[in-house]
């Protein structure tokens, strides 16, 4: 029934390359056709559609209203069509996966999880994005991601992981010759690594750093005239540079549990006070709806929600 509906196939594709360029003879360059093939093209589309689809000038075509309504949908169809096909190739041609998370994330938690992901099935190709540009963590070229606070990502199917927490943390080294900070306020007299706030831009995340840590923990006097400042350290561009410097004993950084976690448990990094800030954040595994059956891709998702 529907394509009893439809123009024939070659027309709508002649038409939609003809609208674009408004021109038969840049359309046929296209297309690798005559002109005049076309233009018959055109005049079999507008004779099933008893309507005109553009004004013929001299030198020049203009669509008519109808023509710009039937661009709009075609335009919008195929579209559409070429972008499911792009991923359907993809996909089923190298059996490539494409899987995004920020730096931090990638370097800390889910590298050692694809690592021995692969052991377990070494013919699944597995290509990981790690950036702090939201835009990249969001591409339609990203097939799973493990991106933070929103469970509603269009044309994703998302689950949610853990809330994200966020405590101080230093080495074993750095604590060698100093006495461990025992209260949240106790941190100020020490060396405070930081990460730099064109990095929260980027990714879109509210901040957690040190001035919003010890707001949370309501230390004395920081939000008072005379407060006492936070201590300068260096500040970093990215999370595992930051991390690196403090496994180096250059100071105390906030680490958070998906990133530091396998650190502290491997009795490289020492987690200090006893507060830790459950951020209420949520981290999430978002699927693309249209590769959720693959699957490549349902072995790689599972493997990944039951490392939680």
């Amino acid at each position: 029934m529907l394509r009893k509906q439809l123009p024939g196939i070659n027309g709508l594709v002649t038409f939609e390359a003809a609208a674009r360029h408004l021109s038969f003879t840049l359309a046929a360059n296209e297309l690798c056709v005559s002109q005049a093939a076309v233009s018959r093209q055109v005049k079999r589309l507008e004779e099933q559609l008893g309507c005109p689809v553009f004004h013929r000038a001299q030198r020049r075509i203009e669509l008519t209203k109808d023509g710009q309504k039937l661009f709009q949908a075609v335009t919008m169809g195929l579209g559409h069509i070429a972008t499911v096909s792009s991923d359907i190739r993809r996909t089923q041609s190298t059996g490539q996966i494409t899987i995004a998370s920020t730096l931090g994330f990638s370097s800390f938690w889910l590298m050692p999880r694809i690592r021995a992901f692969h052991q377990q099935y070494p013919d699944v190709k597995v290509h990981v994005i790690a950036s702090d540009n939201a835009q990249e963590l969001r591409s339609d070229k990203v097939d799973l991601a493990l991106t933070c606070g929103n469970n509603q990502l269009q044309g994703n199917q998302t689950h949610y992981l853990f809330s994200e927490q966020a405590y101080p943390v230093c080495s074993p080294e750095y604590l060698r010759n100093r006495q461990k900070p025992e209260q949240a306020s106790d941190l100020l007299q020490h060396r405070l690594l930081h990460l730099d706030e064109q990095l929260w831009d980027n990714i879109g995340w509210d901040a957690i750093d040190w001035p919003a840590w010890f707001s949370h923990f309501n230390v004395d006097g920081l939000n008072t005239d005379d407060a006492v400042k936070i201590p300068a350290g260096f500040t970093f561009n990215n999370y595992p540079l930051l991390i690196q410097a403090v496994l180096e004993g250059e100071g105390i950084a906030l680490g958070f549990e998906h990133t530091s976690g396998d650190l502290v448990a491997q009795g490289k990094l020492v987690p200090l006070t006893d507060n830790v800030w459950d951020t209420g954040r949520g981290y999430y595994l978002a699927i693309k709806s249209n590769l959720v059956h693959h699957p490549d891709v349902q072995a790689l998702s599972q493997w990944l929600l039951n490392s939680f």
